[in-house]
C-alpha cells in the first residue's frame, strides 16, 4: 500500500486563473490529476464509484454512467438500482457490480404506497413517519453500507419519478452530505432538485450536470433567468444554490462554480443520441475521484490547483474525453452511431488527450 504523503503546495495556481487558460493549458493541468498506474496501489484506490439509478423502465442510463466511469479508469464501479432493473443491468456487463436495493411504491405495502403517492413533489424533503420507517428498514441499511466504501456517488440516471424512489433519493442524499462525499447529479436527481432545491443548497461537493431543459427548470426554481448568457447563467445557478459546481451541457459545456468558469468547446459528434450525458456523468465521477487522491498526496505530484480549481479541471477533462470519443465514434459510424459506439472509443480518446501515464509513479 503506498504511503500517503503531505501534499506539496505550489503557488503556480495563482499565476493565472484557470478561467483564462487555453484548452491545451487546461488539459495539461488535467493530466496532473490523473492517478498513475502503479503496483504500489491496491484495488479500489484509483476510484470506487457508485451510480444510484435505474428502474424497470430505464436500465441503459445507469449502465452507461457506471461503464463510462470504469472505462475511463475507476477501479470499481457499482450500480444501485430498483429491484425490477437489476437482472437486466447485470446482463449488460460482468464488469459492473449491480445491487437491486431500491423499491418503487408498487412494491411497498399498500398503506405505505398510498401515503407516499399523496406527498406533493415539493414536499418530498419533509419527514413522513410511515414512509421513512419503511425506507429505513428495507432500503437504507444496504445502501449505506455501499456508500461508506465509495469515493464518488452519481445520482439520477434512469432513476424515474416514482414518489417512493424520490423520497429514498432524498434520504440517500442526506447521508452523502453527512459523509461529505462528492456527488454528481443528473437526470431525475436534477428533477428532484428543481422541486426541492434545499436538498443540495450549500453543499459544495455537489456537481449538477443539466442539459438545456434541466437547466431551465433549475434556473426557474431558484430565480435565475434561464435566458441569460450561458456562462453567466451557469455561474448564477451555482451561486443561487450555494456554491455547487454546474456543468451546463449543450453545444459546449460550461463548467462553473460561483464566479469561476471554463468552457469545453472541443469538436464532438453532431449526433444527439440518448445516453451520452450519462457517459459524461460517469467520466466526471472518475476524474473527481482522482482529483481527491491528488489532494491527498497519493502519488508524487506537487499540488498546483486549489480544490475548487481541481474540481472544475476534472469536469473539463471528462467533457473533453467524452467529446473526443463521440467524435471518433461518429467518424466510424456516421448516422448509425449509438452511445455504445462512443464507449468503444473512450479508451482511445483518453489516451489521445491524457497521454497515457506520463511516467508518474
Amino acid at each position: 500500500m503506498p504511503l500517503i504523503r503531505a501534499p506539496q503546495f505550489s503557488t503556480c495556481a495563482t499565476d493565472m486563473s484557470i478561467a483564462h487558460k487555453s484548452r491545451t493549458e487546461l488539459l495539461t493541468l488535467a493530466r496532473t490529476l490523473v492517478q498513475p498506474l502503479s503496483p504500489r496501489f491496491h484495488k479500489g484506490q484509483a476510484g470506487k464509484i457508485a451510480v444510484i439509478g435505474g428502474s424497470e423502465d430505464y436500465t441503459g442510463a445507469p449502465f452507461f454512467a457506471a461503464h463510462s466511469a470504469a472505462t475511463v479508469g475507476a477501479d470499481l464501479s457499482h450500480v444501485v438500482c430498483e429491484l425490477g432493473a437489476g437482472t437486466v443491468i447485470k446482463g449488460y456487463s460482468p464488469d459492473l457490480m449491480v445491487h437491486p436495493y431500491l423499491q418503487e411504491a408498487a412494491r411497498a405495502p399498500p398503506a405505505v404506497a398510498e401515503k407516499v403517492r399523496k406527498i406533493p413533489l415539493e414536499k418530498l424533503d419533509e419527514a413522513n413517519a410511515a414512509v421513512d420507517e419503511y425506507v429505513d428498514e428495507n432500503v437504507m441499511p444496504k445502501v449505506l453500507g455501499l456508500l461508506e466504501r465509495t469515493d464518488v456517488v452519481v445520482l439520477g440516471p434512469g432513476f424515474g419519478r416514482d414518489h417512493l424512489m424520490l423520497r429514498t433519493l432524498v434520504k440517500i442524499l442526506e447521508q452523502i452530505k453527512v459523509m461529505n462525499k462528492p456527488v454528481v447529479l443528473d437526470a431525475d436527481a436534477l428533477f428532484l432538485v428543481a422541486q426541492v432545491p434545499s436538498v443540495v443548497k450549500n453543499y459544495k461537493n455537489a456537481i449538477l450536470t443539466p442539459n438545456v431543459v434541466e437547466f431551465g427548470r433549475l434556473a426557474e426554481a431558484v430565480g435565475v433567468d434561464p435566458q441569460a448568457d450561458a456562462a453567466s447563467g451557469a455561474m448564477q445557478l451555482s451561486k443561487a444554490l450555494g456554491g455547487v459546481t454546474v456543468v451546463r451541457k449543450g453545444g459546449s459545456e460550461i463548467i462553473a462554480q460561483e464566479d469561476l468558469h471554463v468552457v469545453s468547446e472541443a469538436a464532438g459528434s453532431p449526433r444527439r443520441v440518448g445516453g451520452q450525458g450519462d457517459t459524461l456523468t460517469g467520466a466526471i465521477a472518475t476524474f473527481v475521484a482522482w482529483a481527491q487522491n491528488y489532494h491527498r498526496g497519493l502519488w508524487d505530484e506537487p499540488v498546483k490547483l486549489s480544490k475548487q480549481e481541481s474540481r472544475i479541471v476534472a469536469c473539463f477533462a471528462a467533457a473533453n474525453v467524452v467529446r473526443e470519443a463521440s467524435r471518433l465514434a461518429f467518424a466510424s459510424k456516421r448516422r448509425a452511431m449509438q452511445t455504445s459506439d462512443v464507449h468503444g472509443h473512450l479508451g482511445a480518446a483518453y489516451e489521445a488527450l491524457m497521454g497515457g501515464d506520463h511516467g508518474k509513479m
